[in-house]
């Protein structure tokens, strides 16, 4: 592929806790997307989403002309326009066959096998719908940076399912058993929701910095800064830095991790490309 760089010698060298690690950069494509979001893993298809936010929306204007491209796990793109028509999408996620795609104001629901949208949930309220993830029960939570609250979208339903200052500026969302794990750009802090009491704990504190994608790792938690960092999160809250790609100045959004292939994709937004880091431990 044009533009595709692998099995480049690029090595990042970390310490964490519990044991040494090593990241290697297998490919990057800097021609195949417009400002990605968000890479997500479909396990049953064995291939990767890539979201393309491209605009930044406004006034409330819908494109229409933004989509969401499926690429190999070599990096390499299957179909630019696997969904299409979409606005400024960002989150991703996949339940049961479904894809749930975060778009300008609202979640597509997409069958995948059927390739077509199925439904789409309109989210009225203001603020910037950002990440999106589903339970084991199937309902989808949505987050909403600017305005501290996540949305929940249960049996065809959108309500206000939590707003507190608690969560003020939170991003990146993810499922651990009887909780939501939640990043709070407000205070620089991974924190964790109840499902049933809504109780908010700190998991981490970070220094500074946007919390924007949020991985399990291992019984620890692997976390982007939208500045270019990827952090591990031990069991007692300990931070490791992973990856500082600042100088490079390349923007760590809503990134996959496969565990199971060591595999990292990270999209960069504003570079313009996808990158891959193999971890070996």
């Amino acid at each position: 592929m044009k533009n595709m760089f692998t099995g480049l010698a690029l090595f990042v060298f970390l310490f964490s806790c519990p044991s040494f690690a090593q990241l290697t950069k297998v490919w990057e494509n800097n021609t195949d997307v417009k400002r990605p979001e968000c890479v997500v893993y479909d396990d049953e298809n064995n291939c990767l989403y890539v979201s393309n936010f491209n605009h930044n929306p406004k006034n409330g204007d819908l494109y229409n002309d933004d989509c969401v491209s499926k690429f190999s796990l070599d990096g390499e793109l299957i179909e630019k326009e696997f969904v299409s028509n979409l606005t400024c999408p960002t989150g991703l996620c996949i339940y049961n066959g479904k894809l749930y795609i975060v778009e300008r104001f609202g979640v597509v629901q997409f069958d995948i096998a059927a390739e077509k949208v199925e439904t789409r949930y309109r989210i009225t309220g203001p603020g910037f719908i950002n990440d999106v993830i589903a339970d084991d029960a199937g309902n989808i939570y949505v987050t909403v940076s600017d305005k501290a609250t996540i949305y929940r979208i249960s049996d065809h339903t959108v309500e206000k399912w939590l707003e507190s200052d608690e969560i003020a500026g939170v991003n990146g969302i993810i499922q651990d058993g009887d909780r939501l794990i939640v990043g709070a750009t407000g205070d620089s802090c991974l924190k964790s929701i109840t499902l049933n009491e809504k109780k908010i704990d700190i998991v981490a504190r970070f220094k500074s910095g946007v919390l924007d994608g949020i991985k399990k790792y291992g019984n620890d938690y692997m976390v982007s800064h939208f500045e270019g960092n990827i952090y591990r999160v031990g069991e007692n809250g300990e931070v490791t830095e992973l990856l500082d790609a600042r100088e490079q100045k390349m923007h760590c959004a809503d990134f996959e991790f496969i565990e199971n292939k060591g595999l990292l994709i990270i999209p960069t937004l504003w570079r313009n490309s996808i990158v891959a880091y193999k971890i070996i431990q």
